[in-house]
Formats: C-alpha cells, sequence, structure tokens
C-alpha cells in the first residue's frame, strides 16, 4: 500500500502564507508612506504581488513538471547541470541569510536601544541552541501562523470602518526603497514547490497554492497598510505602525494585545530562520548526507548574520534581501525557458510565456537598488559560494 504523502492542500497553502508573512508587514508600511503618502500606499502592495504572478506562475509550472523536493536548485541542476544547481543553491542561502539577518535587526530594534550587540547576542545565542539539535512540533507551528495573521485581521477589519485622519503630505522617501520594501514582504511563495515530493497530487495543488499564497498576503497587506495610514497621521515617522494603529482604532488593549502577537511573530521568525538558513548550507556541502545538526553550517552562517546585523541598517538589509531573491527569481525564469525547448521533460515551449514578464519584473525591481547595495549583495554572494565551495571539499573529502 502506498503511503500518503503528508502534506495536504490545505497545509501547503498554510505552508506559503507562513512563508510571506512574516517581518516585513511589520515595518514596511512607514517606508511605503514617506514614497507613497495616504491611501495610495495601500496599492503599491497589491501590484507587486500581480508583478510577481507570473514569477509564481513559472515555479508552479516547474513544479508540476518535477514534483520532487529542491525547488530552484532541482531545476537550475535539470536545466544548466550540477555545477550551476550548485550555484543557485548558494545562491538561496545567501538570501535566507540577508533574511535571517534582516528579521533578527528587526527584533533587536525592539528589544533595546544598543540594537547592534542584541543582534549579536541574538545570533550567538540561537546558534548554540541549534548546535544541539531542533526539536519542531506542528502545533506551535499552527500557533504561529494564528500569532502572525490574527493581529492583521484585527486591524483590517477595524480600518475598513475607520475615519482617514491622514495628513495631505508630499513624498519624502524614495520609490525604490518602498518598492523594495513591499517585495521583502511579499517573498516567500518560492518555498511552496520546495517540498513537492511530500504533497499530495502535486501538479494541481502546488501552482494553487503558490498563487493563491501571494494573492491573499498582497490583498491582506494592503487592507493592513490601509488601516495604519487612516489611523495614523504620520505614518511616515512611525517605529510601530501596527500596534500603533490598532491603539487608535481599538484602545490600548488591542494594542497591548496585537503588540505581543507582532513580537511573537517576528520572535518566531527569527527562530525559525536561525534553525533553517544554516541547512540550506548543509544540503549544498554534503549533498544526500545532511546531518541533524550541522555544526559548521551553523557556526558559518551565525558568523555572516551577526556581521550583516552590525554593518547594515534594517531598511538595507530589507533591499539585500529582496536583491538576493530576485536574481534567485530570475534563475528560476532562465531555468524554465531553457527546460521549455527541451524534449522529454514534461513542459511545452508555450509553457514559458511567464519567463519575459518575469525577467522584466525582476529587472525593474533590481534598478531600484543603489549601487552599493548591488555591489554588496554581489561581494556577499561571492563570498557565499567560495565558502560553500570550500565546505564542500572539506566535506567529501575522503577520509
Amino acid at each position: 500500500m502506498t503511503e500518503r504523502a503528508p502534506l495536504s492542500p490545505i497545509t501547503l497553502l498554510a505552508l506559503g502564507i507562513n512563508g510571506i508573512v512574516g517581518v516585513g508587514i511589520f515595518v514596511s508600511p512607514p517606508i511605503v508612506a514617506r514614497a507613497f503618502p495616504g491611501a495610495l500606499g495601500a496599492l503599491v502592495y497589491p501590484a507587486i504581488a500581480i508583478a510577481c504572478l507570473p514569477i509564481a506562475l513559472g515555479y508552479a509550472r516547474l513544479a508540476r513538471a518535477f514534483p520532487r523536493d529542491g525547488g530552484p536548485a532541482l531545476y537550475a541542476e535539470r536545466a544548466f547541470g550540477p555545477r550551476v544547481a550548485f550555484s543557485i543553491g548558494a545562491l538561496v542561502w545567501v538570501s535566507a541569510l540577508f533574511s535571517t539577518a534582516a528579521v533578527t535587526r528587526a527584533l533587536a530594534e525592539r528589544l533595546g536601544a544598543r540594537v547592534t550587540v542584541i543582534a549579536i547576542a541574538l545570533c550567538i545565542g540561537l546558534a548554540l541552541i541549534n548546535l544541539r539539535g531542533l526539536r519542531l512540533s506542528s502545533w506551535a507551528w499552527t500557533l504561529l501562523t494564528i500569532a502572525k495573521l490574527a493581529p492583521m485581521f484585527v486591524l483590517a477589519s477595524l480600518g475598513a470602518f475607520a475615519a482617514n485622519t491622514q495628513r495631505a503630505a508630499a513624498p519624502t522617501g524614495t520609490r525604490g526603497a518602498a518598492l523594495l520594501s513591499v517585495l521583502f514582504s511579499l517573498q516567500g511563495f518560492e518555498i511552496v514547490p520546495l517540498p513537492a515530493g511530500q504533497v499530495r497530487d502535486p501538479e494541481k495543488t502546488v501552482p494553487r497554492a503558490t498563487v493563491l499564497s501571494i494573492l491573499f498576503a498582497g490583498v491582506l497587506y494592503a487592507l493592513v497598510h490601509l488601516a495604519c495610514a487612516r489611523a495614523i497621521p504620520a505614518l511616515g515617522a512611525s517605529t510601530s505602525p501596527i500596534p500603533e494603529a490598532a491603539a487608535a482604532l481599538g484602545g490600548s488593549a488591542l494594542s497591548r494585545g496585537i503588540a505581543v502577537g507582532v513580537f511573537a511573530s517576528i520572535a518566531g521568525i527569527v527562530v525559525g530562520m536561525h534553525a533553517m538558513t544554516p541547512r540550506y548550507l548543509d544540503a549544498i556541502t554534503l549533498g544526500d548526507r545532511p546531518t541533524p545538526a550541522p555544526t559548521r553550517a551553523i557556526v558559518v552562517t551565525a558568523v555572516l548574520a551577526a556581521l550583516l546585523c552590525s554593518t547594515s541598517s534594517l531598511a538595507q538589509l530589507l533591499n539585500l534581501s529582496s536583491i538576493a531573491v530576485l536574481v534567485q527569481y530570475a534563475t528560476t525564469a532562465l531555468s524554465l525557458l531553457v527546460l521549455a525547448r527541451r524534449p522529454n521533460t514534461g513542459l511545452q515551449p508555450r509553457d514559458a510565456w511567464t519567463v519575459p514578464f518575469s525577467l522584466a519584473v525582476c529587472v525593474v525591481l533590481i534598478a531600484q537598488a543603489s549601487r552599493r547595495e548591488l555591489l554588496l549583495a554581489a561581494g556577499v554572494a561571492a563570498l557565499a559560494v567560495l565558502v560553500a565551495l570550500v565546505m564542500t571539499r572539506r566535506n567529501r573529502a575522503p577520509n
């Protein structure tokens, strides 16, 4: 009797929503409001979500053709061979590394004034915990999902009936920073195809979950931003937009409750990212021999995350993460283009219709980054590939 795959359509959709809804929406409203004042800022979220749909559809189509674990690295290996796949795997690790640093910095800013010291302490402390191995449970993941979504559902509902208190203001921020921060808030849908081999009816389930998760997040984020814009007259200067909006719309009790939920969500994301990011590195350096507690990968990831936290601001880390994930999106689109032209891949040339749109979105959004951010992202990516290559040779050398 064939064992039933453990991930149902609902579970996979929850995984996609969890992958998207994290720290970004708790810090992006002021960044967006400075570039797009008033209710206009709410439209940026669904606009970026729709712009990312071709990318999401590309991931979904590849997942249908290759319903196995692996995601971007698997597609690159099929399209370009193992060497390119190794580099893509390293790039995925870099993207996760930037995200880990960003969420760690965000949590540190909420814990005290000595942000750099707190961020480094978090990296070291979580590395020590992860060196003892992982103990995950499904109920904890479910509770974390509720902790993420509940504050935003409450705030969105209150904001829908609130009067507008926003004062007319001229833009004071850059549109590039706003667009990249929104992209950071919406990235994560690419995690859906990763466990395709563990999904029931993956040919249908994976595409649906991929598309629905990003559309759900885009609409929810728009409602949350609209509530913040209506409740906070100077949203661009806010440091805790969601709790502040809750206080304005529902009083201090609701604000405290939402603040706890926001903190729990950010803390949970930080713990999860520090636990999972080293495993990307472990997977590409050990191949099919990953370890329960990847010591070297945990230490290397913690050191680099601490370095990034101490040398970059939260806004810069958001942008760096967005740059890295855009490169990942572009390479996956190119994988689809190559595979759609090959026979016996389960793909047809017409399946590559999303590629031009995906590449155009990636180019336009990457162009919003500064030259310094692009150079820093390229430097860290090159260092990561080098580190991964050295670790691979050491790990696979005969004893």
